[in-house]
């Protein structure tokens, strides 16, 4: 046999005993993973003039299965939450979709931000009273109650923040795709936060939050700057025949109403804790961190937020 056969031969013999040896080393490996304590989980909020909503649910094993009738139960009543507002005490209604008439579900609808055929077929059940609206410069406290187990939380409403002014500009050779610029000047108060939204009318279900959603004045603190923001991403943007090239864009024509909420430092250090994680995406590489939360005794957010609200139409 030629000595350069020879050769090629003996390269494939060795990659073949490689690729046996390889393969033939595995070993399975079974972990083990503990199913995770429920945590009693509290999402609310308050605004200038509405009444304060609070939702009250458990947290569910990370490998759990998500399915239309767990999300449907999530959320049933049972529990009670106590507002304080500078020392004076209230209990909150529970109030369930289940029991409500179409006008009044219309009404929990615009409320909770849910569409009403969603909340019609849910048995959800939130806590509110209408006796109670938000009031800026007032410190709002909750107590929430759940088979036993207690969450508190603390949330101050803020005067709102306007923005000095809000365009639709295109960058570049986009053509009629572009990003909502704005104008602010900070308060001269090392403190403020706050936190961004938007929603296309006609396209957009409720006001969307962008990727990274807040921002503290931790570096500009009684300065003025400009700043742009883009489109937040949604499930249209991954359907079939949606154009990649518009993802994080508003197109020439859209009328999008932005929201810029003044939020207290609690609950951006939250909102910003849930942020960073959700930007990790499970990258071996992020920093390890548990995700910060404004309950005591649980999870989630309340939060008192007070927006300045503008409408952009979107004319280059």
């Amino acid at each position: 046999m030629p000595l350069l056969s020879r050769f090629r031969t003996f390269l494939l013999m060795g990659t073949c005993v490689a690729v046996v040896s390889f393969f033939g080393c595995e070993t399975p490996i079974t972990v083990s993973i503990p199913d995770a304590e429920p945590l009693l989980v509290v999402e609310g909020r308050i605004e200038p003039g509405q009444p304060p909503v609070v939702l009250l649910s458990r947290s569910q094993d990370y490998f759990a299965p998500v399915d239309a009738t767990l999300l449907g139960s999530l959320y049933e009543g049972g529990g009670t939450v106590t507002l304080t507002v500078d020392g004076d005490a209230l209990v909150l209604d529970e109030v369930c979709a289940g029991a409500l008439g179409p006008e009044e579900l219309a009404l929990a609808a615009a409320v909770l931000g849910i569409p009403s055929e969603v909340l019609a077929l849910s048995n959800l059940c939130a806590y509110t009273s209408f006796s109670t609206l938000g009031e800026v410069g007032r410190t709002y406290g909750i107590e929430a109650v759940l088979d036993g187990d207690t969450a508190t939380a603390v949330s101050k409403l803020n005067p709102a923040v306007a923005l000095d002014s809000v365009w639709f500009e295109v960058p570049g050779n986009t053509d009629s795709l572009g990003f909502i610029y704005a104008n602010f000047e900070d308060p001269d108060s090392l403190g403020n936060a706050y936190r961004w939204s938007a929603m296309r009318e006609g396209k957009d279900p409720g006001f969307l939050y962008t990727s990274i959603s807040v921002i503290e004045d931790a570096l500009f603190n009684g300065l003025a700057f400009e700043f742009s923001q883009f489109r937040p991403v949604t499930a249209e943007d991954f359907e079939e025949d949606a154009n990649p090239d518009e993802i994080g864009f508003y197109k020439t024509g859209d009328t999008v109403i932005i929201r810029w909420d003044h939020i207290d430092r609690g609950a951006f250090e939250a909102i910003a804790s849930m942020e960073e994680q959700i930007q990790a995406q499970g990258s071996p590489f992020a920093n390890p961190a548990d995700v910060a939360s404004n309950i005591n005794g649980g999870i989630g957010l309340w939060v008192a937020y007070s927006p300045f609200v503008d409408t952009v139409i979107c004319i280059p």
